[in-house]
């Protein structure tokens, strides 16, 4: 119960963190690159992680990491304001990214379950279940 209140509370602050984060991840052309390649996708948990047998670069690699850490400072910062946990806040910008999809189709992603997928145009993304309806 206070999970979803959390998240209904923080919705409108997940949505700017998501497109903060979809800022940065769009300035930066190697991410993006990848993500399309289907090397790295955004995972259920706030953060980008490395899609399993993709051959990733160490140049990727540390980009990756870096965006990481920058989303985990930002969520640091706002869970701060917001008086939640880290992981409470990456979790709200996770749905914000899930439920509007900011994973283009043919891009990887990774579900709750740690399963990785491939958006399709005909089927809808699989939303952690922790996330607001």
């Amino acid at each position: 119960m206070k999970r979803h209140f959390v998240l209904a509370s923080i919705a409108a602050i997940g949505m700017a963190l998501s497109a903060t984060a979809a800022m940065a991840q769009a300035a930066d052309s190697a991410l993006a690159q990848a993500r399309a390649g289907g090397l790295i996708g955004e995972q259920a948990d706030g953060y980008l992680g490395f899609v399993p047998g993709a051959a990733i670069s160490a140049d990727l690699r540390g980009r990756v990491e870096q965006n990481n850490i920058q989303r985990r400072q930002l969520y640091t910062r706002r869970a701060a304001e917001r008086s939640v946990s880290v992981n409470e806040m990456a979790a709200a910008v996770a749905c914000e990214v899930f439920q509007r999809p900011r994973i283009a189709v043919g891009e990887k992603y990774r579900n709750e379950a740690g399963q990785w997928r491939t958006r399709s145009a005909g089927a809808a993304l699989e939303v952690p279940s922790f996330c607001a309806d």
